[in-house]
């Protein structure tokens, strides 16, 4: 699988990126991963307004669908509290 390398990465970014990776307990490469995905879904229903995809990724955002993103982080607070 390819990879990339990001030069010139101000430090506040840097930190942002960890900071949010250890919210989703996973690693900053996943992180920036996941967001890539996500740049990729609204991109994608953006360009295609009328495909089947387009409106129900819309409709899930507006309805506030959670991402995985949230989710993970709803089912740790939950194991937490269980505990």
């Amino acid at each position: 699988m390819p990879s990339i390398t990001i030069r010139k990465l101000p430090e506040e970014q840097l930190q942002w990126l960890r900071m949010r990776a250890a919210e989703h307990n996973r690693s900053v490469n996943a992180e920036l991963l996941d967001l890539l995905a996500v740049l990729r879904a609204d991109e994608l229903a953006a360009l295609e307004t009328d495909s089947p995809f387009a409106k129900s990724y819309r409709r899930a955002k507006a309805l506030g669908v959670r991402t995985p993103s949230s989710s993970t982080a709803t089912v740790r607070s939950d194991r937490d509290r269980d505990e």
